[in-house]
C-alpha cells in the first residue's frame, strides 16, 4: 500500500513538472469545485478576468472579499482566487475548459501567460486548438483553454477537500508559499512531492479555502471522485 502511495505521488510530481502531452493517468470522475490562483498582472482589470473564465465579476469578489473591496478595480501584483468545476476530461486527467475568444494581437503564448497567468500552457493549447504556433490567432476565434486541478487524495489526508492551482513564479519560495497561505510546509510538501518550489514555472495544488474562509474537509464525494493515478 505504501509503494503504491509513493508511485502515485511520484506521477502527480511527474505532471507538475513536466510537458502536460507525456503524461498519461486515469480518472473516473471529477469534483464539484476548485479554485485557480490568479496573478493580477498590471494593465489587466476585473473585466478582462471575468471574460477569460466566462464569470461574472460578482462571482469573484465572492472568492475575493478581502482583497477586492471595490468592484469596479482590482490590484496589481496580487493573487485572487478564481472557482472553477474541476472535471475529468477524456477520462485522463482532471482540470476543465474554459472558453476563449481570441483579440487582436492574441498568440498561444500571450493567451497563457497574460490572459490566464500561467495557469495554463502553450502546449494545452496547442493540444486543444489548431491554430498556428507562430503568428496571431484571427480575431473572435473561439480557442478552447485548459486548466488542471486537483479533488485532493484522501491517502495524503482527508482534512482537505478544495484545492487551489497555483502557478509557481520567480519570487515564490516553499516558505514564502506556506506563510501566504497559512498551511504547514509539510503540508504543501506532500501534495507536491519532489517539486522545486523556486523554480520560478509550473503548476503545483494547495489545500484552500473556500468563499466563507473554511478548509473544506473531503467528504466521501470527494473520496469518491478523487483521480486514480
Amino acid at each position: 500500500m505504501e509503494r503504491r502511495l509513493w508511485a502515485g505521488l511520484s506521477f502527480l510530481s511527474a505532471l507538475l513538472v513536466s510537458a502536460p502531452l507525456t503524461v498519461e493517468s486515469s480518472c473516473s470522475k471529477g469534483c464539484d469545485s476548485a479554485l485557480a490562483s490568479y496573478y493580477v498582472w498590471e494593465g489587466t482589470d476585473l473585466t478582462n478576468i471575468s471574460r477569460a473564465f466566462n464569470m461574472e465579476i460578482s462571482k469573484i469578489v465572492t472568492y475575493n472579499q478581502d482583497k477586492i473591496p471595490n468592484v469596479n478595480s482590482v490590484q496589481w501584483g496580487i493573487r485572487i482566487n478564481i472557482p472553477f468545476p474541476c472535471d475529468c476530461i477524456e477520462g485522463s486527467f482532471l482540470g476543465h475548459k474554459f472558453t476563449y475568444q481570441a483579440r487582436t494581437g492574441d498568440t498561444y503564448d500571450r493567451i497563457a501567460t497574460e490572459w490566464y497567468s500561467n495557469l495554463t500552457t502553450v502546449s494545452w493549447l496547442q493540444r486543444f486548438n489548431n491554430y498556428s504556433a507562430t503568428t496571431a490567432i484571427p480575431v473572435n476565434s473561439p480557442l478552447t483553454v485548459t486548466v488542471n486541478c486537483s479533488c485532493g487524495d484522501a491517502a495524503v489526508s482527508k482534512d482537505y477537500g478544495l484545492f487551489l492551482t497555483y502557478p509557481l513564479r520567480e519570487e515564490n519560495s516553499l516558505e514564502s508559499i506556506a506563510a501566504s497561505t497559512n498551511l504547514s510546509i509539510r503540508w504543501i510538501q506532500s501534495y507536491n512531492p519532489g517539486v522545486n518550489f523556486s523554480q520560478g514555472s509550473g503548476l503545483i495544488y494547495i489545500p484552500a479555502e473556500d468563499s466563507n474562509g473554511n478548509y473544506p474537509a473531503l467528504t466521501s464525494r470527494y473520496l469518491a471522485n478523487r483521480s486514480v493515478c
